[in-house]
């Protein structure tokens, strides 16, 4: 079925939305830089969130999506809250958790770097 001209004009309107979407999560994911542990991190503020149980369940207002955090990153989230460096968020879970300085670095680093690519946390 072909579709009338407002139609296609409409639909191509919603395609370049999209396109422009894309391309700005892309400039936006090769814009945050590898964080290291002397990297500040800050909540984004468009993100609303409230605790469920030992989760954290948040929406990005901005873009429309959902999240649910898992324990150890809902801490991580209340820890970012001070607005801290990479190493004063390991120190304090490896206080917390037991586990090694390592695999906590390298864990918190990955869920922080991600984070910072979805835009949930801004990296300094």
């Amino acid at each position: 079925m072909r579709l009338r001209a407002t139609e296609d004009r409409g639909a191509l309107l919603c395609y370049a939305r999209i396109i422009a979407l894309l391309e700005e999560r892309h400039t936006v994911s090769a814009q945050t830089s590898k964080l290291d542990l002397s990297t500040t991190i800050t909540r984004n503020e468009n993100i609303v969130f409230t605790d469920l149980d030992d989760t954290i369940v948040m929406m990005d207002v901005d873009e429309g999506q959902y999240y649910e955090l898992d324990p150890v990153a809902a801490r991580i989230w209340e820890i970012v809250e001070e607005s801290p460096t990479v190493s004063g968020i390991c120190s304090t879970l490896a206080a917390e958790y037991a586990v090694e300085p390592q695999e906590c670095q390298e864990g918190t680093l990955e869920f922080l770097q991600s984070a910072a690519e979805q835009g949930i946390v801004h990296a300094e």
